[in-house]
């Protein structure tokens, strides 16, 4: 049997051109450690992880590429910001549809340092009140929120809440787990202040790769390390060296993941992000018209969507059967339940019955596993 993958909101799969490459040719001829010796193998090292760095910056408009540090996920780039900016007392925004990600390190910080957490109103449209907004925003620290919803591929408005949280001198932080490598970000450094993200999905690259970016005019005294530890530079000293990207690189990096991530940064920008974008749109829409006239199929649609992803339900069945009949009887992977984001799910309405059922297309699913998902749902849903 064929199979066909439509969980890339998960992770991307197949990974891009020239990634698996990368990944065996770092294992097979270098497998040193960057910046910790003089000898050949540990130079070249340290040369894929600053052309890796480099290029996350020019992708998504970071002028210091020291500004870059990578971490092993997005959500170890979140904690970082979060631990290492937050005070006492600070007044955080989010919205009401943000993935645990974000939401638990908050909590748990909540009860540290005695935050106050406000959420912007959503619609179950996954559509933010600006007005609310603006006016939550008024005394907050931080807003931090996705910028493509993992559940139903909703994209928030960035450019006006950039405007809002910057007139009232609040400082953003944007996940972007599932909008970097799947649409044009070139100016996004310019409109947030911290970004974190992950390799392993729309830039098509391996898992255990992360990074979190911070705007090139952030006072970075005034942000302290997740991690404490060995950095191969001022080795002579106890403390945490102070200069860039060392004070948040501790550890040794993982370095077959970058220079397969290396690999599927340069592969996007020969191919295109924007086509990419616009080929996934084009699927999300033949799956919206193939599913939406379907008998007992429920479309939990949203007013902005700006990748592939869809969450949909089948009347009187549960949504581990259909997950399981997809996979056995059909050949195809989609991903069932809440996502890791409950408060999406209780936007939706789909929260009840323990989630969606979601269907992520990629990068290179084609109009016929589309056409094939149709006609799979359209079987279950008539059984």
């Amino acid at each position: 049997m064929d199979r066909i993958y439509l969980d890339n909101a998960a992770t991307s799969f197949p990974k891009a051109p020239g990634v698996k490459e990368a990944v065996c040719a770092f294992m097979e001829n270098i497998g040193a450690s960057p910046g910790r010796s003089t000898h050949a193998l540990s130079i070249k090292s340290g040369q894929i992880l600053y052309q890796s760095r480099g290029l996350l910056a020019d992708l998504l408009g970071l002028r210091d590429c020291k500004r870059v540090f990578f971490t092993y996920n997005a959500t170890m780039a979140i904690n970082t910001l979060l631990q290492g900016f937050l005070r006492p007392n600070d007044i955080v925004v989010t919205t009401q549809m943000e993935h645990n990600a974000l939401m638990r390190p908050l909590h748990a910080l909540q009860k540290r340092l005695n935050l106050t957490i406000l959420q912007i109103p959503c619609t179950p449209l996954c559509e933010l009140d600006l007005e609310s907004a603006r006016r939550l925003l008024k005394g907050a620290r931080l807003l931090a929120c996705a910028h493509i919803n993992n559940v139903s591929g909703a994209v928030i408005p960035l450019k006006e809440l950039s405007a809002l949280a910057r007139s009232e001198g609040v400082k953003f932080l944007l996940d972007g787990a599932q909008s970097v490598g799947c649409m044009e970000m070139y100016d996004v450094m310019q409109k947030v202040d911290f970004l974190a993200l992950s390799a392993h999905k729309g830039l098509l690259s391996p898992m255990g790769v992360g990074a979190l970016l911070i705007h090139d005019d952030f006072d970075m005294q005034t942000l302290e390390p997740l991690v404490f530890g060995g950095t191969g530079s001022a080795s002579e000293e106890e403390i945490q060296p102070i200069f860039l990207p060392d004070k948040f690189e501790s550890g040794t990096p993982n370095m077959h993941g970058i220079a397969g991530l290396c690999a599927g940064i340069q592969w996007l920008k020969q191919y295109g992000i924007a086509q990419i974008h616009t080929h996934e749109l084009a699927l999300r829409n033949a799956l919206v018209d193939g599913l939406k006239s379907l008998k007992n199929v429920k479309l939990y649609e949203v007013a902005n969507p700006a990748n592939a992803t869809l969450s949909i339900d089948i009347k009187h069945k549960s949504i581990t059967e259909v997950g399981l009949r997809l996979d056995r009887e059909f050949g195809i992977a989609v991903r069932v339940g809440l996502h890791c984001n409950p408060a999406t799910h209780k936007i939706l309405g789909s929260f009840a019955k323990g989630g969606s059922i979601r269907i992520s297309a990629g990068a290179f699913t084609t109009h016929a596993d589309i056409e094939s998902c149709i006609a799979a749902i359209h079987a279950i849903a008539q059984t």
